[in-house]
């Protein structure tokens, strides 16, 4: 850290990434106030809405993670390793590119009462959701495919490859090399991906107010009315809400830690028993499907769709805040890998591990301090808070993987640390760059709550609108607004993934 601060663009890349995460003390400070008033606890514990939300997040939450979890490890059972694992991380995108306001939105239209699928089946009647599992298992699907793309991410093939083959040759089953093999190599990078599941699936809003349940609603939308209103008292029982969400954050945690620490061992108990089981049948199928989710979302968007939906505003509004985002959180997180620390910076993450709600109010916060609420600079500010470790965590591990031997011999040959940074390691790091930039593109077309508090509603998005009009209101505008955020989200992707096939094709080391 030290280093970092002797060069000039260490102390500019130390202030941009000050002014983007300042919302992280305004927000524990905003939590901390509330959390000794004995009256706002009563307020909030006599509330009647609160054990049905209460019930319905938690039914959610351990839907959404406990399914997410089971479909990533069966499908890694039943390809990990071979081709087959190769081809589903190549169609992967077809349902990370889909946001989840478009994916809960084609679910609502398919499958809510009303929707398409009961309209064909005149026989079959929705049940009543109160309980949040048709979240739950929406969740499941969207976030089993970012957790099978991070755990694509640390699987080392080379070494628990060969491992994997000598238990298969002995006669062991691929479940038996999950448990002994993958899970202890990836436990580390896996818990946190899951803190991140978990973290979201409790604190999400966009997708809980599409989705439901209504009446009483989730936690975290719970929370959200309530901050939006004018009375105080209000705002406080919204305010010690969010913070019983980060203690229902810490007890999944603890939870994860204990239920890992009882079953991990430090040598797997191999009694010699070779078991049949079959996940790897289930895995198959799932890796199969979970691509054709996002073809199928796409599909029923555009069959609902009407072809006069379409309308410039929001339009306009998701592709700029999209790009200025990205372009800007690109050159930051550069700069911070060049002249930033190497080491020491845990809280750069704190974004992805923590509920939106107390960030997003720890933004509006600031807003109002500095007198720019509702204008274009400050919804830009409050999405790069996501957008920045979100395209970090893509790029951070392909930085750590540049090979040092090639900047060993730019340096000895007399080369200065900023030319080699322009002409050796940006170039080697084309591919990475461009998922990344796809990644934050993708990040702040989905952003929802900093879009509506810090823009006070005056840049109308395709995200804002299409939560608006889940509620109620016309089916093909809805479905239009939701098919044009897949359309841009996918558009992004598609375009880095043709810049790559590009690049390989003239440079022979970057294929």
């Amino acid at each position: 850290m030290v280093a970092s601060l002797r060069h000039p663009l260490g102390w500019l890349v130390w202030i941009a990434v000050a002014v983007i995460y300042a919302p992280l003390i305004p927000a524990a400070g905003m939590l901390m106030a509330p959390a000794l008033s004995l009256a706002g606890w009563q307020a909030l514990l006599s509330d009647p809405q609160l054990p049905q939300a209460l019930i319905a997040t938690l039914v959610s939450t351990l839907i959404a993670t406990a399914g997410s979890l089971l479909i990533a490890l069966c499908v890694v059972a039943a390809l990990w390793p071979g081709d087959r694992w190769r081809r589903l991380h190549t169609r992967l995108p077809w349902l990370l590119a889909v946001p989840h306001v478009a994916f809960a939105t084609s679910v609502l239209l398919m499958f809510a009462e009303g929707g398409a699928f009961y309209q064909w089946c005149s026989a079959c009647s929705p049940l009543i959701d109160r309980y949040g599992i048709g979240l739950g298992l929406t969740l499941a699907v969207k976030e089993s495919a970012f957790v099978l793309w991070a755990m694509y991410a640390v699987l080392p093939e080379k070494t628990l490859a060969q491992q994997m083959v000598v238990l298969r040759t002995l006669g062991y089953s691929r479940v038996q090399g999950l448990f002994w093999l993958v899970l202890p190599a990836i436990s580390p990078a896996l818990g946190a991906v899951m803190l991140a599941v978990v973290a979201w699936s409790l604190s999400v809003v966009d997708v809980a107010i599409i989705l439901g349940p209504g009446n009483p609603p989730t936690l975290a939308v719970l929370a959200w009315q309530w901050l939006s209103q004018g009375d105080a008292q209000q705002q406080t029982k919204g305010t010690l809400l969010c913070l019983m969400l980060l203690l229902l954050l810490a007890l999944f945690a603890a939870l994860g830690f204990i239920i890992w620490r009882r079953w991990h061992r430090p040598v797997p108990a191999a009694s010699g028993v070779r078991q049949h089981l079959g996940a790897p049948v289930i895995g198959t199928t799932l890796g199969g499907l979970l691509p054709l989710c996002g073809v199928m979302c796409a599909a029923a968007l555009i069959l609902l769709a009407s072809e006069d939906s379409f309308d410039w505003v929001p339009f306009r509004a998701s592709l700029s805040l999209a790009l200025f985002s990205s372009l800007i959180a690109l050159a930051i997180i550069l700069l911070w890998l060049e002249w930033g620390p190497s080491r020491g910076s845990l809280w750069i993450w704190l974004p992805l591990a923590l509920p939106a709600l107390p960030l997003v109010a720890g933004q509006y916060r600031i807003a109002l301090f500095t007198g720019i609420d509702g204008s274009y600079l400050a919804v830009l500010w409050g999405h790069l808070l996501w957008v920045l470790p979100w395209m970090l965590l893509v790029l951070q591990p392909a930085w750590r993987r540049l090979d040092p031997r090639a900047i060993l011999i730019a340096r000895t040959l007399g080369m200065r640390r900023s030319k080699i940074f322009w002409l050796i390691k940006c170039p080697m790091l084309i591919r990475p760059l461009l998922t990344a930039f796809a990644t934050g593109f993708s990040v702040s077309m989905a952003q929802y709550l900093p879009t509506l508090w810090l823009g006070a509603g005056r840049f109308p998005t395709l995200t804002t609108e299409a939560v608006a009009l889940s509620s109620g209101g016309s089916t093909a505008i809805l479905a239009g607004r939701a098919l044009w955020l897949l359309v841009l989200t996918a558009a992004a992707f598609g375009l880095a993934a043709g810049l790559s096939r590009l690049v390989g094709r003239y440079r022979q080391g970057l294929r």
